[in-house]
């Protein structure tokens, strides 16, 4: 060789000897952190494991949401030596088919999710088929004890991978809350990429739980009468809300329809996840009138004792003719409301100032949302003084030219049954664990009538249910007031005789009401009118609010009979 030879040899393996000591200064001094990291990722992961979402509990104590620990399976394809065994003796454990199983071994990334939701047996016996392949990872489902039961309101979760979210109602609401922190957990690998094992490095926290003054046995019943009288009335929709008068906590919050409860959305359905009483607005109809008369009374425009001539059968507003279904009479202000004369109650609203009538239903709450905190709340609908027409305040009058919701129906009765105060509604008694969650908080309120006015107004609302429209909403043993309401629903911006919502708006006992109880029925086809259709469901949730207090009877009212309206 000559010397020539010898030195380009010399200098290449000079060059490839540089190159790799350079190189190994690189990885090991200079990308030390990047290799070290790479090295890590190869036999330990840190992964995020969801803990517990908070329960959901009822104020009777009932468990309306909880966690239940379940276990996830992941294979790891490359390491499953006998996918065709595997799969036929996974099957019957994971009550699946041979065929569903080998589809997921057989596409996508190297590491599937094989099942999830299982117990601790049934993983550890999957697992036990090929330790080498398949790795445990605890996570939780999310259960719901009473199934259907308040269902629209608590809500449902979906799953993203392993975590929980709440799509829905109050998981979906309270979802910051109810969350919690995951557990930060140390994933260990051997050289092969095995699963060793799964170490806690720190702990997480449970999510908060919801304590609801939510009565689970109340919800159940109104439910139950609910759907008895929609089925047989031929119903679409309905509602029912249960408030304290005083306190403004909710007791119960029907909705229907709702449909069996999905475990993570699968099946979803709008129409049967609404929580109607809170997010649908309708006509009020006959309802409003105990609030015209209140207006009057308050502006001094009608007297007591005053006469109204309503024996026409009905009242000509401009050029159109508003039909009454009372029977012909000379009637009082408090026969209007007890026979709920159209032809009375309008001749008391066309008397009253546009803005005054206005302020009135403003200050009640129509027109705003309730803020009770609770997703897509209703806000209702009032126009602005500016925008009424020459019928507005006969519209008005009959419960149409606004919508409203039934709990802020509920919320605006609660302020005549407990002398004259507007309630905050309260559905949250308080955060389990919170600090700032005291469950003794003061609730607040607005005076929106006198006290004298308010008991006026709840005298003429007795009288209903003894002898006027309501009687079908009596208690035996107890004494209730309240108002029915036959509302036309606006149909493409038009009213017909052929859409209704049944209401009956109420509270008892007397002469101390502590309990408001709104039912709203919507386009019942059997009977529409409100006397037979929602008065008697509250009667009959009024009956149960009253078992479950525990309260006793104080006096038995007289049968008598009288119209619809």
């Amino acid at each position: 060789m000559n010397r020539a030879r010898l030195l380009i040899v010399v200098l290449v393996l000079a060059s490839g000897a540089v190159a790799v000591l350079g190189r190994s200064a690189q990885v090991s001094i200079l990308d030390h952190q990047y290799w070290t990291s790479k090295a890590f990722e190869q036999h330990e992961k840190m992964i995020n494991i969801q803990g517990p979402r908070g329960q959901i509990l009822s104020s009777d104590g009932y468990v309306l949401a909880t966690s239940s620990r379940r276990y996830a399976l992941q294979v790891d394809r490359v390491h499953l030596e006998y996918p065709g065994l595997f799969a036929a003796a996974a099957a019957s454990l994971l009550d699946e088919t041979t065929e569903s199983i080998m589809l997921k071994l057989k596409n996508g990334p190297r590491y599937q999710w094989l099942a999830k939701g299982l117990d601790a047996d049934t993983a550890q016996a999957i697992r036990a088929l090929e330790r080498n392949a398949i790795g445990i990872v605890p996570h939780w489902d999310r259960v719901y004890p009473l199934g259907r039961t308040a269902a629209p309101l608590v809500g449902f979760v979906g799953r993203e991978e392993l975590q929980l979210t709440g799509r829905s109602g109050l998981e979906s609401y309270y979802e910051a809350l109810l969350v919690g922190e995951a557990d930060r957990c140390l994933f260990v690998k051997d050289a092969h990429g095995r699963q060793l094992q799964l170490e806690r490095v720190r702990r997480g926290r449970a999510g908060y739980d919801l304590e609801l003054t939510l009565d689970a046995r109340l919800q159940h019943a109104a439910e139950t009468e609910l759907l008895v009288m929609m089925e047989s009335a031929g119903a679409q929709r309905g509602s029912v809300v249960v408030l304290e008068a005083h306190t403004g906590n909710l007791l119960a919050l029907a909705s229907a329809p709702f449909s069996e409860r999905p475990s993570t959305g699968v099946g979803y359905d709008s129409e049967c996840w609404a929580l109607r009483p809170v997010q649908t607005a309708i006509e009020p109809g006959s309802t409003i009138k105990p609030f015209i008369a209140a207006a009057g009374l308050a502006a001094g425009v009608v007297q007591p004792d005053e006469l109204f001539d309503c024996k026409a059968r009905g009242i000509r507003v401009g050029h159109i003719w508003i039909r009454d279904h009372a029977s012909p009479d000379i009637y009082t202000l408090d026969e209007i409301i007890a026979r709920s004369s159209n032809t009375g109650i309008i001749q008391v609203a066309q008397r009253l100032d546009e803005d005054y009538l206005w302020q009135m239903f403003n200050g009640l709450g129509f027109g705003r949302r309730p803020e009770l905190g609770f997703a897509s709340e209703t806000s209702g609908f009032l126009w602005p003084v500016e925008r009424w027409s020459s019928m507005s305040r006969s519209g008005l009058a009959l419960g149409q030219e606004l919508t409203a919701s039934p709990l802020q129906l509920a919320l605006a009765y609660a302020a005549i049954a407990n002398g004259g105060w507007l309630p905050e509604p309260r559905l949250v008694d308080r955060m389990r664990g919170r600090v700032d969650s005291a469950r003794d908080r003061i609730q607040p309120r607005t005076r929106v009538m006198d006290r004298q006015l308010a008991d006026r107004v709840a005298a003429m609302l007795e009288q209903v249910v003894v002898e006027g429209t309501g009687i079908k909403a009596q208690v035996p043993g107890y004494r209730a007031a309240g108002k029915t309401g036959t509302a036309q629903m606006a149909v493409n911006g038009t009213f017909d005789d052929d859409h209704h919502t049944a209401w009956f708006a109420g509270f008892l006992p007397m002469p101390d009401p502590r309990w408001v109880i709104v039912v709203a029925i919507e386009n019942p086809t059997e009977t529409f009118w409100a006397s037979s259709v929602a008065a008697p469901v509250f009667a009959r949730v009024a009956q149960a609010t009253i078992h479950m207090a525990g309260l006793p009877p104080a006096v038995i009212l007289p049968q008598t009979a009288e119209g619809d309206a």
